[in-house]
């Protein structure tokens, strides 16, 4: 059964989602709009889950903050 909560809202900046299956994830990253205040962009991409793979997507990760 879902329960009421006090909990306020929180606006979060950058937020990155991850839907991870046995051969592959997807990603979806959500970023504010430099120049347009309250736009964002998001990008969704698929990855492998193979080492290589998942080490590019930890670096994109990284650059997008």
């Amino acid at each position: 059964m879902l329960e009421e909560t006090q909990d306020r809202e929180e606006i979060i900046e950058r937020v990155a989602a991850l839907d991870i299956g046995k051969a592959e994830l997807t990603c979806c990253v959500r970023v504010p709009r430099e120049g347009w205040p309250g736009r964002r962009l998001q990008e969704v991409e698929t990855y492998s889950t193979m080492t290589g793979s998942l080490l590019r997507l930890a670096d994109r990760l990284r650059c997008l903050g």
